[in-house]
């Protein structure tokens, strides 16, 4: 009976289906108010699933070099990204599986969703996957760290390094954000680059390297991509709001928590224009990391 209900959580709710459809609505609200800030009507609301439904109907190419990378890349991307939904206390204090040190595996599987960009970019002659690849590692180098550390601290805040744990404790105190707003700015600001979005987009940018690693894919192999993304729209926003906006108990403060934060990603992505790699890499080192040790050593003293 266990089983059945992970894999119902897993593959239905709060899993595949509905996390793309929630991600993809929120991918959405992202582009039609990036739109309006630039005088232009944006897209449809249903242009996520139009646009995987053209990628479907068409033919998959794969090259004969390097096959095997080229097909485990996509299916990486999708299982880091879906995996940590079953962890996640979505809409509710409690997980469909949640062990002492499941932040850990939660942060793991999210890092291979961004390794799978790599992979997909490396193993090409193709000059752009390749500056994609090296940019998308470049950046993980610079952001990870200050993003492992910002979630650590409200883990060990909470006492656990448990998810559930972190938005139970949460709701008999009070958020996070307001015991270490400096980890909550810190893991804000990583989660651009997570997504792919602006200032930190600059391994997929479409004008300079033609979509980095993900040049070269098409199909169904492509619509996978596509979908990791609608669903990293739900996730990655999802798990800021168990971290440090106080989680939910039930699935509409929840979402209105999404949307909220959803909203602050936006606004930084049309006020700012794209860095280069190397100023990326330069404003995490230089302002991200230091302001997460901040509140990471306040944790470890107990402030």
């Amino acid at each position: 009976m266990q089983i059945i209900e992970i894999l119902f959580r897993l593959l239905v709710y709060p899993g595949l289906i509905f996390a793309f459809l929630i991600g993809s609505m929120l991918y959405w609200l992202y582009r039609k108010v990036r739109a309006r800030f630039q005088a232009r009507r944006g897209p449809p609301w249903y242009q996520v699933f139009a646009d995987i439904i053209k990628l479907l109907s068409k033919e998959t190419i794969i090259p004969n070099e390097g096959k095997f990378f080229f097909l485990l890349a996509p299916v990486l991307a999708i299982i880091g990204c879906l995996a940590p939904i079953i962890l996640l206390p979505i809409g509710s204090p409690y997980a469909t599986v949640s062990f002492t040190g499941d932040l850990i595996v939660i942060l793991i599987f999210l890092i291979l969703s961004n390794l799978a960009l790599i992979i997909a970019g490396i193993n090409s002659r193709s000059p752009y996957k390749t500056i994609g690849a090296f940019g998308e590692a470049s950046l993980m180098i610079a952001y990870e760290l200050p993003l492992v550390l910002s979630a650590l601290t409200a883990g060990i805040y909470a006492g656990n390094l448990s998810a559930a744990n972190i938005v139970q404790t949460q709701l008999s105190k009070r958020a996070f954000v307001l015991h270490y707003p400096l980890a909550t700015i810190a893991f804000t600001l990583c989660m651009l680059p997570k997504m792919g979005k602006r200032p930190f987009d600059i391994p997929e940018a479409e004008h300079e390297v033609i979509t980095g690693p993900l040049a070269g894919y098409s199909g169904a192999l492509l619509a996978l991509f596509e979908i990791t993304s609608a669903i990293k729209w739900f996730v990655i926003p999802g798990l800021a709001v168990i971290l440090f906006f106080g989680g939910s108990t039930n699935i509409i403060e929840f979402l209105g928590k999404c949307i909220g934060i959803t909203l602050i990603l936006t606004l930084i992505d049309i006020h700012y224009p794209r860095f280069r790699i190397d100023q990326s890499f330069k404003f995490f080192v230089k302002i991200a990391l230091p302001i997460a040790i901040v509140d990471f050593v306040r944790v470890l003293l107990g402030w």
